[in-house]
């Protein structure tokens, strides 16, 4: 069966053709070999009803072969686009071909992607050198939002292709027709321009800039890509427009008119980060930058913009200001969106991001002491982490890599390492140069670690590889600290647990007057080192600042609420009838943590006399009161008391109404496993219990949901020194 063909314009040199839109079966078909193209350049032509989910468009597609071979084919050839499964393909046309025919392939969802892409197969024939395909297309595309909504987690990763009233994502899901790649590392950039009719109260951002010129000509709204990018993404709502300059980037809030008090506080957030960061990596790689609040929970950064959802905006001066939100987000314009992660190697952008902002950004604020923090607690989340997902750095993103955990924590305190290694400012230097390079192409570890070689003139090789390609970190313990008077010399010996690593471990030697510190080479799994000293030691830490992203002893992890989530066993403490909704979901977050055999619910009145002493805990509200709890809390030297009318921390009581405290302890029978109390004085004074697990402290007081007091329970691990 074989559609007519309609001729719809003819030159000296081009013939454009296209067939009415069938749908049949491949059986009984003749097949004709596949052609691997890629797509270089994307014109997407778009109407958008959010009152009926409707979208429609218009796809022009510039394609060239995969593998870089001539698109001259003796014969009919078959070019497979994947589109996603709610929309179909009403007409092909083409330039540079002729269209034989075109049909849907069968189309097999599965329990783990119940969205895949439908399979369109278009027979051409009589190719020349160049290939455009046109493709009109369209149909309904709505998603249920709040299926994807987890407890706990700030990221809807279900979220696909939308559009509604409430407002429109189109992200991942194969929302326009894109030549079918049989393995994602086989994927290229491509330039997009994209063009939309206006809708009547709906903001649209698309993951490019704004093109005034071509909106002019054709009465709707353009963009175009600054430089080759991985896909093309749409935004939007019902939202009011705030804009403003600043060195010469258009900066736009899309936010809910309820919003608007934020407006000042965002764009100040904008501007400072781009302060900070230009003159660290670059200039800002395109003209505008674009905040947008998004309708579902996440913190998404594309090209250009970032969605923030309504929960992070609404935290004002909190996520304007805090480290991880919205310079996290923007420095993804130049790492990740900007320079594109290479496909045929792991995610290297999150630990660089992770790095600048959640990190770095503390270090731009001259706060050493909450940079020490971060790199301790990047440490201790290694120390508690199964083997099994002990993975190397280098494999997030790709099939069974790392988690997310190691791609942040440990990666942002890898590339610290790095920049110790090379020295700080060349390592910004590096980065400068990586901007100028890569911005607009994919980019690699190997490619980060060229760039770095280059610029520093060292060799980074074992460094790679040891960070990067290994998983696991160094355990270094002080097995013995002997002086020898006679020569005044300190010998340490020193055990690296494992094969080991080769790096410069700081060392500092605690003496009467004071402390000095040093730095001492190892590469051995036992070895001896001596350093010569002007004063008599007394004790000696290894790395005490935390410089050198290793594990720790388990009963010297800082207690956090992660700490809690450790393990194989855990219990809820409550007490009996319902419990207030942030206690409730807080359990519920907490249990996700564990296998449903390897949890349960103690309510106060019942519990056995070990059942406290050999699990994890959770106690929410009164049932501290419980004398069996309490007495259980204050053999364990529980950090809070209660007392009538609220609680107790060291000699500070907080009574107020409107305060409430969640906080760990290590739990003496659980190596490495905590006790969690979530107390509010009144229900009412509870914060958002969502929020809880991302706290990295021992303990947070909160007034009026606003954490107002944070403590950490750390053990400084010391050596004694011994006579020789």
């Amino acid at each position: 069966m074989i559609g007519k063909l309609r001729q719809i314009a003819a030159g000296p040199a081009l013939c454009w053709v296209s067939l009415v839109a069938i749908v049949f079966s491949a059986a009984g078909c003749v097949s004709s070999p596949r052609l691997h193209v890629q797509a270089v350049s994307y014109v997407l032509d778009l109407e958008l009803e959010p009152s009926t989910h409707q979208l429609t468009g218009r796809s022009t597609m510039e394609l060239e072969s995969a593998d870089g071979t001539p698109l001259r084919p003796a014969g009919p050839v078959t070019v497979d686009l994947h589109l996603h499964p709610a929309l179909r393909v009403f007409d092909v046309e083409a330039k540079g071909a002729q269209v034989r025919r075109y049909f849907a392939r069968h189309y097999r969802p599965t329990k783990d992607n119940p969205l895949a892409p439908r399979t369109y197969a278009i027979v051409l024939d009589e190719l020349t050198d160049k290939l455009t395909l046109l493709l009109d297309y369209g149909g309904e595309v709505y998603q249920n939002v709040a299926g994807g909504e987890i407890e706990g987690q700030i990221h809807n990763f279900e979220m696909r292709a939308h559009v509604s009233e409430e407002g429109v994502y189109l992200g991942g899901g194969n929302w326009y027709p894109q030549p079918a790649v049989d393995d994602a590392k086989d994927a290229r950039l491509a330039e997009f321009t994209v063009l939309v009719s206006p809708i009547e109260g709906i903001e649209l951002v698309a993951g490019a800039e704004t093109d005034a010129v071509l909106a002019r000509e054709t009465g709707k709204l353009a963009w175009r890509t600054p430089y080759p990018v991985e896909e093309m993404v749409l935004v939007g709502g019902p939202h009011e427009v705030h804009r403003a300059t600043h060195h010469g980037v258009d900066i736009a809030l899309h936010l809910k008119p309820e919003q608007a008090e934020h407006a000042a506080g965002l764009f100040e957030a904008v501007k400072r980060n781009l302060d900070r960061y230009e003159p660290l990596i670059g200039a800002y790689p395109a003209r505008e930058f674009a905040i947008v609040d998004n309708f579902f929970s996440s913190g998404f950064a594309f090209p250009t913009f970032t969605l923030l959802s309504s929960a992070v905006i609404n935290m004002g001066k909190r996520s304007q200001t805090a480290h991880g939100y919205i310079d996290h987000e923007m420095l993804h314009c130049w790492w990740g969106n900007g320079i594109h992660v290479d496909p045929k190697d792991g995610n290297w952008c999150e630990a660089l991001a992770s790095y600048g902002a959640n990190y770095y950004g503390f270090i731009l604020d001259g706060k050493e002491g909450e940079a020490r923090r971060k790199r301790r607690n990047y440490a201790h989340f290694l120390s508690r982490i199964k083997p099994e997902r002990d993975k190397p750095l280098g494999t997030y993103g790709l099939e069974d890599g790392c988690g997310r955990g190691i791609a942040y924590s440990k990666g942002a305190s890898v590339f610290h390492m790095l920049a110790r290694e090379m020295g700080q400012q060349t390592f910004w230097s590096a980065m400068r140069r990586f901007t100028a390079d890569y911005t607009g192409r994919y980019a690699s570890w190997h490619d980060i670690q060229s760039v770095c070689e280059s610029e520093s003139g060292l060799d980074l090789e074992t460094f790679f590889h040891q960070w990067i390609r290994r998983g696991g970190a160094p355990r270094i313990d002080v097995e013995r600290a002997a002086y020898r008077s006679g020569d005044s010399i300190l010998t340490l010996s020193i055990h690296q647990e494992d094969e080991p690593f080769a790096l410069d471990l700081p060392v500092r030697i605690h003496h009467a007057d004071g402390f000095l510190d040093t730095e001492i080479p190892v590469s051995q799994t036992d070895e001896e080192v001596d350093i010569p000293l002007d004063v008599v030691p007394l004790t000696v830490e290894i790395d005490p600042d935390y410089h050198v992203f290793r594990k720790i002893p388990r009963d010297k992890i800082v207690p956090t609420t992660a700490s809690t989530r450790y393990g194989s066993a855990f219990a809820t403490v409550r007490t009996a009838g319902d419990l207030a909704t942030p206690y409730a979901k807080l359990q519920s977050t907490f249990e996700s943590s564990f296998q449903e055999d390897e949890r349960r619910t103690l309510t106060t009145g019942e519990i056995a006399e070990d059942d406290l002493s050999e699990t994890c805990l959770l106690i929410v509200g009164d049932a501290v009161h419980d004398a069996q709890v309490a007495a259980f809390l204050k053999g364990v030297e529980f950090p809070v008391r209660w007392v009538d009318g609220g609680f107790k921390i060291g000699d500070k009581e907080f009574l107020g109404q409107d305060q409430a405290v969640v906080a760990t302890a290590a739990h003496p029978g659980v190596p490495g496993g905590g006790i969690t109390v979530f107390y509010g004085n009144t229900d009412a004074a509870l914060p958002p219990a969502m929020l809880i697990p991302f706290y990295e402290h021992s303990v947070v007081v909160f007034e009026a949901g606003r954490p107002i007091d944070r403590r950490d329970l750390e053990s400084r691990i010391t050596i004694p020194v011994e006579p020789a």
